[in-house]
């Protein structure tokens, strides 16, 4: 009897090693973890003669999910693909199966469960024999297994990598005993599982990262090809997002300057309507490396932890090493973005197209970043298979009821971000960036061999090569273009007496100046030195390159600030009209160059056409000068009077005469359009008696309407004050006008009166001594002395307008108009204020004690009308008062 029970054993240990030696063939031979699985369950079953073997797999929530299983005669119903919550298993036995290896062996019937530990649950060493104990089964674990329909289990835990990646269950339905050499094979097999487990891990690395490595060459091998530049991103990026399993992405490349605008690719889905990179969020993540920047301190980086507390970001934080010197960019990876503060504000935009999650990577190197790539995902439904319902609050009080199978199912829910994906992101946002920085070098290294390096214009050679190209196509489309030649006057004086610096900062300022007096097309160079050149393109008119140079001229009356120092510069312009003055670039220069240096004749601060320019496109300055002689025969002329205030009383205390010309085809034209023509062709004076004859006719006029009596200031040109009769002509127009001397106002400006200081003080005593008052205009932008001004027979000094409206902006304007104030008041003069905007800059001259102020804060130039309502009603302006639309 006791040989046949040996006989008996013998074949039992016999097929046990064959058991063993049939899956560890296996495993060695399969690279699939899940055959592997599936036939251990099945032989061990076989082994045991179990009813039931399990291999149950652990989340990295805590729930486990019996992913292989093997089950006799349908003994016991299937869980295969069941989900089991994580508190079916407690911490403590999660705990002890990883420190002690145990297994646990339980039987129902008998309420008593053994417990083998291989290894020290203190020390993690292995045990040289196994520590057995025994113990009674916890009453929610019986119900729990009776309810399964199991009296009997074997469960043992299968680790990895020192961590609990699931467990080997063996049930049955009658009490069973485990022999120790079938312990023995069951610890042997999950040994062996384990060995598999790590073979399938490295595996499936392998394989990633040899289609990852796939992917980068590919995208490398895109991102070098000879495509247009466009076209390579756009492939990049649908590539990118297909790679990461996404719906749609972005590639924002950032602005670099002027010379590089922000560029951005999409494809996919996408938020409606949004401009996401210009948003807080995105701004911050691409701008993030510069304030994680550290020095090294012996303080903790610490203080930078939270700052994306809702985003999975790595970042490599370790004490005493720069954040800086990594290369590998931050990833920002959103599972769930209405989960996310950040992106609160931003949520309802990618509602449209059910994007849930974000995966954002700065293309980045160092605290440079140039750009952003963005992969977006759709949200999901996800179906989970639960191992019977049970009321989860009183789950660890006692088991459910049943374990049929109830599905829950998950809507609008985020993808995870794997590991993986996040590697492959970062390489081909290492490749994006570092293409990106090629081609940003090479266009760099294009530009400055044909840009000027202090100003960033275009230089000679590249403009030359605009002009060539130009003059073929204006040629071909019948067009007409325009070239101006453009010199700084009186450039040479600010470098000999400022020095080089500050002549470089004003050529800057000059060209940028230059650049927003230009269509949107056309083109600038600087020339050389204090040279620039201009191209405009498709003119329809003479008229169109005027209004560029008077644009250009006004914006040089503005004066520069550098260091405390205030520069006016002044330019002189020459014209070439294609066409008409050369039909290639050399004769257009040539020929443009030489109209400026006839703008210099003239007078400088002022512009030329090419003398051969007379013909119907390039004479509107002959058909103007016609059209000026018909509008004084004419009578074309009317004034406009904007009225002169008392800054303590509020009142109106005088009106400045301002003609204007009512041309019969380009309407209301401002002094500026003809008076510096009708200067140079003499016609001024005529202008000038007009002027002054209507003025004295008009105030006569208020006058007998019954309206206050008040003064008409009338401004003198040059020409006109130094005419032998003017005091002649004066008088006689206040007598044939019949109003008093008293009520006339006679303006000349600085340079005017320093022409010939003598000469004035001759002609202005008599014209005192008549009655007329007198006022200094454009006080401060002339040339005038101290001692000149203390003997000019003055009544009035008018502060220019150009220093009140610097008066708010710094020490030096405000200091300019108190110096003016004080030198008026000393000379017993009474101070006028032009230009005055705003309630700051009333303020600011009435603290001063300044008498009277004239300017848009109280009225635009109004018509004969207009002044006339404003009179009657005597308006009054306080401190208090609003500012008046322009």
């Amino acid at each position: 009897m006791a040989r046949k029970k040996n006989i008996k054993m013998s074949r039992a240990a016999v097929e046990q090693e064959s058991l063993l030696n049939r899956i560890t063939t296996r495993i060695r031979h399969s690279l699939e973890l899940q055959e592997i699985l599936t036939t251990t369950v099945k032989e061990l079953r076989n082994l045991l003669e179990s009813d039931r073997v399990k291999i149950y797999r652990f989340e990295p929530d805590g729930s486990g999910e019996v992913i292989a299983e093997s089950i006799k005669d349908n003994n016991l119903p299937s869980l295969l693909g069941l989900h089991f919550p994580a508190t079916d298993i407690p911490k403590s036995a999660r705990e002890m199966f990883v420190k002690a290896r145990q297994r646990v062996i339980i039987d129902v019937g008998l309420n008593h469960q053994t417990i083998n530990r291989l290894d020290c649950p203190e020390t993690g060493k292995t045990l040289a024999a196994e520590d057995i104990r025994y113990a009674k089964v916890d009453p929610c674990h019986i119900e729990y297994l009776r309810t399964m329909g199991v009296y009997s289990s074997l469960t043992v835990p299968i680790l990895h990598h020192n961590q609990l990646w699931g467990i080997l269950v063996c049930h049955h339905t009658q009490p069973k005993r485990f022999s120790d050499r079938e312990l023995k094979i069951v610890q042997l097999l999950v040994d062996q599982l384990s060995i598999a487990i790590a073979q399938s891990f490295l595996l499936s690395q392998a394989r990633q990262q040899a289609s990852d490595e796939a992917i980068v060459n590919q995208i490398s091998s895109l991102l070098h090809s000879p495509l247009e530049l466009a076209e390579i991103r756009h492939t990049v990026l649908e590539q990118t997002v297909k790679s990461l399993a996404g719906c749609g992405g972005r590639l924002y490349i950032a602005p670099e300057g002027v010379n590089w605008p922000a560029e951005l690719y999409t494809c996919g889905q996408q938020p409606q309507h949004l401009e996401i990179e210009k948003s807080e969020f995105w701004q911050e993540i691409m701008g993030l490396k510069q304030l994680l920047i550290v020095e090294k301190k012996e303080e903790s980086n610490d203080k930078y932890s939270g700052i994306f507390s809702d985003i999975q970001i790595e970042k490599h934080q370790e004490k005493g090493l720069i954040i800086a010197n990594y290369i590998i960019p931050e990833l920002y990876a959103i599972s769930d973005i209405f989960q996310s503060p950040k992106l609160k504000s931003l949520s309802s935009y990618f509602l449209e197209f059910s994007i849930r999650s974000i995966l954002a990577v700065p293309l980045q190197y160092r605290d440079q970043c140039i750009g952003c790539l963005t992969i977006f995902r759709s949200e999901i439904e996800t179906e989970t298979l639960w191992a019977g319902q049970c009321d989860s609050e009183a789950r660890n009080d006692r088991p459910r009821k049943s374990f049929a199978a109830w599905k829950e199912i998950k809507k609008q829910q985020g993808r995870n971000w794997k590991a993986d994906e996040l590697k492959l992101a970062k390489s081909l946002a290492t490749h994006l960036y570092m293409a990106a920085m090629q081609r940003r070098v090479e266009a760099m290294i294009r530009h400055q061999a044909s840009h000027d390096q202090l100003t960033g214009l275009a230089n000679k050679l590249l403009f030359n090569e605009q002009l060539s190209l130009a003059v073929v196509n204006a040629h071909q489309n019948a067009e007409m273009l325009a070239v101006i030649f453009l010199d700084l006057d009186g450039f040479k004086n600010v470098n000999d007496t400022l020095g080089h610096a500050v002549g470089d900062q004003l050529l800057q300022a000059v060209s940028w100046r230059l650049t927003n007096c230009l269509r949107v097309g056309d083109s600038i160079a600087r020339w050389g030195g204090d040279e620039f050149t201009l191209l405009l393109y498709n003119i329809s008119s003479a008229q169109d390159v005027i209004d560029t140079c008077q644009q250009i001229l006004q914006s040089l009356c503005t004066p520069f600030h550098f260091e405390e120092q205030q520069l006016y510069i002044k330019a002189s312009l020459g014209i070439a009209l294609a066409p008409y003055d050369g039909e290639d670039a050399e004769t257009l220069l040539k020929n443009a160059d030489a109209a400026m240096y006839k703008a210099k004749q003239k007078g400088r601060n002022n512009y030329q056409f090419y003398t051969r320019a007379i013909g119907n496109k390039a004479s509107e300055r002959l058909v103007l000068e016609n059209n000026l002689y018909r509008a004084i025969e004419n009578s074309e002329f009317l004034l406009y009077y904007q009225p002169q205030i008392d800054i303590n009383s509020g009142k109106i205390v005088a009106l400045e005469a301002l003609v204007r010309w009512e041309h019969p085809d380009r309407g209301l034209m401002g002094p500026d359009r003809f008076i510096p023509l009708a200067e140079e062709t003499g016609l001024i004076c005529q202008i000038d008696e007009w002027v002054l004859r209507n003025a004295c006719l008009q105030n006569r006029e208020w006058q007998l309407m019954g309206l206050p009596p008040m003064r008409v200031a009338v401004n003198l040109s040059a020409r006109q004050f130094q005419q032998h009769n003017t005091v002649q002509t004066i008088a006689k127009i206040l007598s044939e006008t019949g109003i008093d001397p008293e009520y006339l106002e006679i303006e000349i400006t600085e340079t005017i009166a320093m022409t010939d200081v003598k000469f004035t003080v001759s002609v202005l005593q008599q014209l005192q001594e008549m009655g007329i008052r007198i006022s200094l205009d454009d006080f401060g932008t002339g040339y005038s002395s101290l001692w000149s001004l203390k003997h000019l027979p003055l009544n009035n000094l008018k502060i220019d307008r150009s220093f009140v409206a610097d008066l708010m902006n710094g020490a030096s304007g405000a200091a300019i108009v108190k110096v003016a104030i004080a030198l008026g008041q000393g000379l017993n003069l009474e101070v006028i204020a032009e230009g005055v905007e705003t309630l700051e800059q009333l303020e600011f001259l009435h603290s001063l004690k300044c008498d009277m102020a004239q300017g848009y804060f109280f009225s635009k130039p109004l018509s004969v009308i207009a002044t006339t309502e404003l009179c009657l009603e005597n308006r009054e302006w306080k401190l208090t008062s609003t500012p008046k639309s322009n």
